[in-house]
């Protein structure tokens, strides 16, 4: 079983078997702190990985800390840019990565970390593709999905698949033999 994970305080998951998906959900971890949010996410995570065995998971890179976008807050100059995410949503975010990853290792599950343009581009063939065009495609596989936060992880689980076979198809002396998780 392969799992795809797009982590945030509303994470998006989905479970393939066989080429299918067979699961796809949003979750919206509970609580008031960072600490009650993050045992919501294991509580949820650890459990959906174990009941359902799962043996890969892909999951979304978080957001790099240097992103740049022009200012429009009031007071700004002309051509000025900032972050304009908030260290709080950093920390969220990268503290949510550092569970999965423990998780995953714990239940000796094989991980990697897939680039949102990575993952968008094999899934959909466009690198800056957008939630809603994840959504769109992801309705195909999964008619009636409404969250783009699970359609997110159908295109990250999607990737992973496609890692896998492309590793198993490498031969023992092939130039790129075992640079596929």
């Amino acid at each position: 079983m392969l799992a795809g994970l797009d982590a945030a305080t509303t994470s998006g998951l989905a479970l393939m078997a066989g080429g299918k998906i067979v699961r796809a959900e949003a979750f919206k971890a509970t609580g008031e702190t960072d600490a009650e949010i993050f045992s919501s996410f294991r509580r949820w995570f650890r459990a959906t990985l174990r009941d359902n065995g799962v043996t890969n998971l892909a999951i979304e890179q978080p957001l790099v800390t240097d992103i740049r976008a022009p200012d429009t807050r009031k007071g700004a100059q002309p051509g000025e840019t900032h972050n304009p995410v908030t260290m709080k949503t950093y920390l969220r975010l990268y503290g949510l990565r550092a569970h999965a990853i423990q998780i995953a290792d714990a239940l000796d599950i094989a991980w990697i970390e897939v680039h949102q343009s990575s993952w968008r581009k094999s899934f959909t063939g466009n690198g800056r593709a957008t939630k809603d065009d994840t959504l769109a495609l992801a309705r195909r596989i999964v008619p009636g999905l409404k969250s783009k936060d699970a359609a997110e992880a159908i295109g990250i689980v999607w990737h992973l698949s496609g890692v896998l076979k492309q590793a198993a198809m490498a031969r023992p002396d092939d130039l790129f033999a075992g640079r596929a998780a």
